[in-house]
């Protein structure tokens, strides 16, 4: 349990982006039957999570070091890319206060601000630890 702490936390950061994404933090609805840029943003944000929350199950899963080093890089470098979907390479509404401004795009870069924190420190460490076991 101790050794998959980071892999733990990893698969709840994700899967609350995940699940959180449209939920509880969703973006803008559906207006008069269309969908403004940031339900995109969203699914966006949808699908990178849960290839996220499938990746750190693998780092669990798996036992060699070196596997586990590079599934958290690549848990790293997909947080970061969800930090950039909302409005970065997606566009979010243009009023600041609909909701995909103020509750969606906040939500989604505080908790892939902490994956990537998480997933960084776990890359580190399993870098450190593989390098002493060659």
């Amino acid at each position: 349990m101790k050794k998959n702490i980071f892999g733990i936390a990893e698969i709840v950061l994700a899967a609350l982006l995940t699940v959180g994404s449209f939920t509880v933090f969703k973006a803008c609805g559906e207006h008069d039957g269309k969908y403004m840029a940031c339900h995109w943003a969203q699914n966006a944000v949808t699908l990178t999570g849960t290839v996220i929350v499938l990746l750190a199950l693998l780092r669990i899963l798996l036992s060699d070091r070196g596997v586990k080093a590079g599934l958290a890089i690549g848990v790293l470098l997909s947080a970061i890319s969800v930090i950039l979907i909302p409005d970065t390479v997606i566009s979010l509404c243009m009023m600041d206060t609909m909701r995909c401004h103020s509750i969606f795009r906040p939500a989604v870069t505080v908790i892939a601000s902490v994956l990537a924190a998480v997933s960084g420190a776990d890359s580190i460490i399993g870098l450190i630890r593989s390098g002493k076991d060659k």
